[in-house]
């Protein structure tokens, strides 16, 4: 499988260990803005199918932009399953969910993290799948306001395969990194998820492979 991913991405992919190591990460990050080269970037994190492998990613990739002195969004966008407030040990009981339906800004429920610059946007909790209609209606609006104040934006989005929140959030962002995992991820799965992003005309900027 990582033969097949390699022949198809080449040097877009990093192939990894079960624990994602900060080397490995900031090669990822280096990468990223070698190939986007703008002042400020909109990312979104997804894989074909897998629901537990990208927090850890997407939070570490923040982590890794906020350590170059950058002010940092992380945006847990998968409305669904929710998962990165685990990672900083964060509440979710508010956050982009009262954004969506205008209970207040971005600055009532953005939360500081233990990394200087980087900034937690938890899903918070939706009660309906009206949360997720008004995330993909105001996509593009809110990310105008979050580029506002922020210099990279890191969007984790559902599965690509499972949601077409993933499609939409894509779209809007300059790139897109993809989480695959060996024994977990099927070759047409891969494949699926790539043609339809070069079909969109979006950049995959990132390939994570991972070890079992």
């Amino acid at each position: 499988m990582f033969k097949l991913i390699k022949d198809k991405w080449g040097k877009k992919v990093s192939l990894m260990e079960n624990m994602v190591s900060t080397d490995q990460i900031r090669i990822i990050r280096t990468n990223i803005e070698d190939e986007l080269q703008k002042e400020r970037i909109f990312l979104t994190v997804t894989s074909p199918n897998l629901e537990d492998q990208k927090s850890v990613i997407s939070a570490k990739l923040a982590i890794s932009f906020a350590e170059l002195g950058k002010k940092v969004l992380l945006v847990d966008a998968n409305l669904r399953r929710p998962s990165l407030h685990k990672f900083f040990n964060a509440s979710n009981a508010s956050g982009l969910v009262d954004v969506i339906e205008e209970k207040g800004s971005i600055n009532l429920y953005a939360k500081v993290t233990f990394t200087q610059g980087l900034f937690l946007l938890p899903s918070g909790t939706a009660k309906d799948s009206s949360s997720n209609t008004g995330l993909l209606n105001k996509a593009e609006e809110l990310m105008a306001e979050w580029g506002n104040s922020f210099e990279v934006i890191i969007l984790e989005a559902p599965s690509f395969l499972k949601s077409s929140d993933a499609h939409i959030l894509s779209r809007k962002c300059d790139g897109v990194i993809l989480v695959m995992k060996e024994h977990s991820t099927k070759k047409d799965e891969a494949m699926q998820t790539k043609h339809y992003l070069e079909r969109s005309n979006k950049k995959i900027v990132g390939v994570i492979y991972q070890t079992a």
